[in-house]
């Protein structure tokens, strides 16, 4: 049914547009997308995650503007961050409720729409160049589709001095919504900055939200990266992002799964000069019977570059965690240091996790390292919480926040921390 949607929407958009450079990218990728159609369990990079729920839904794309928009942004905990705030209710570009504190400098901070006309050089040459739509049906769906997103350029040199907040709502309150954002950030040579992605759910139709971002880092350039997902509900969640760094980088990455009937999360890395520096963690927290699943892929193709990569879930009731991370070293990647970990606790006995860490390696100089650990919380530590006079429920919420701890370090803004304490709370 949802095939039959997209196709309609796409014969729409193509009735309409104009014939450029930017409608023939469009069109190739809706034609890989026909070729390839939805992700089955047949594909092995599938295989424990089905998106039945999807296919078979009826989703509509909407360009209403919700009466409640601006309450809905006062009330998140997000906004209490100084910080630039660019604001979409799905997937449309809100200017008049977005908060631009860099307005004397030369950052770029729009949407894509705006990007396309206003800074068509620098958007032509990196739109689509590295989400590659060959082999990934949904980022070619994704390409074909786009409602809009966000637009950020960080010149060269240039250290922003607030953070970045990308805020996607995904409203369903009169329809079952299908979002398709796509995001483009441009990291210049020796530029510094703080990107945040959040995606946030209200209403209780279902959503299907299909995201794709793309974020180049140049030469001598440093990202932290946090997202944030919370989409409550029916909400199907499943998003591509492609970091591409060239020499002499270093991101900080960090992936907060706090809700969602289904999520998919794609996080690619690839390592196009040497002396790169990539840090990728996570933490999923899942209970009723929703999925999560975390598929990571870690390329190093060039020498003397490191990577250090952790996932930690923590999984309730009957839900269900999948981790697959794959780290590849090029045959001309020599000193690679690369490290993989997936631990997960598990609180109750229905709770399922399936994990993959992998490695593939054509170099011969090389330390890598992977591993994954599956259980529930110790019972010494918590014997001598509670022998200790420390309640039940008080002993295991202060283990899983140790549990957590080791991500919530890699996270620099306290506002961010607070959200994921309080997620961990509401949960138990």
């Amino acid at each position: 049914m949802l095939a039959e949607i997209i196709n309609s929407n796409f014969n729409r958009y193509a009735s309409g547009a104009e014939k450029d450079l930017f409608f023939e990218t469009r069109k190739q990728a809706f034609e890989a997308f026909e070729t390839m159609g939805f992700p089955t369990q047949k594909n092995e990079e599938w295989k424990y995650t089905n998106i039945k729920g999807v296919t078979a839904g009826s989703f509509e794309m909407s360009d209403e503007r919700p009466a409640h928009a601006k309450t809905i942004f006062e009330k998140s905990v997000l906004n209490e961050i100084k910080a630039n705030q660019l604001i979409f209710v799905n997937g449309i570009f809100y200017p008049d409720l977005s908060i631009l504190l860099e307005k004397d400098k030369s950052i770029v901070l729009t949407n894509l729409a705006n990007a396309r006309t206003e800074y068509s050089e620098l958007f032509n040459r990196h739109f689509s160049k590295y989400a590659k739509t060959e082999e990934h049906s949904l980022n070619a769906l994704n390409t074909a589709l786009l409602n809009d997103g966000a637009f950020i350029y960080v010149p060269e040199g240039v250290k922003p001095e607030y953070p970045v907040i990308i805020n996607h709502y995904i409203d369903s309150t009169h329809i079952n919504v299908l979002v398709q954002p796509r995001n483009l950030m441009v990291i210049d040579k020796g530029a510094e900055i703080t990107l945040i992605e959040t995606y946030e759910s209200i209403g209780f139709n279902a959503s299907y939200t299909n995201v794709v971002s793309e974020i180049y880092v140049a030469e001598n350039a440093h990202l932290e990266h946090y997202k944030v997902q919370q989409q409550a509900g029916e909400s199907y969640h499943t998003n591509f992002t492609q970091m591409f760094q060239e020499s002499n980088t270093s991101i900080n990455q960090v992936t907060l799964t706090l809700d969602g009937k289904l999520v998919r999360n794609n996080l690619h890395f690839y390592m196009n000069g040497k002396n790169c520096n990539s840090l990728l963690y996570g933490l999923y927290i899942i209970e009723k019977q929703n999925t999560v699943d975390n598929h990571t892929r870690v390329d190093h193709a060039q020498p003397n570059c490191f990577s250090d990569e952790k996932y930690k879930g923590i999984l309730k009731d009957q839900s269900t965690a999948i981790f697959n991370g794959k780290i590849i070293v090029h045959l001309d990647a020599q000193k690679t240091n690369a490290y993989q970990r997936n631990q997960n606790v598990l609180l109750s006995d229905e709770a399922v996790v399936n994990t993959k860490p992998q490695l593939e390696i054509f170099a011969d100089d090389v330390k890598c390292t992977h591993g994954a650990t599956i259980g529930q919380l110790d019972e010494e530590p918590m014997f001598y919480l509670r022998s200790r006079g420390i309640p039940e429920n008080e002993a295991r919420k202060m283990l899983l926040n140790a549990f957590a701890d080791e991500i919530a370090e890699r996270i620099k803004i306290p506002e961010l921390v607070e959200l994921l304490e309080k997620k961990i709370e509401e949960k138990l």
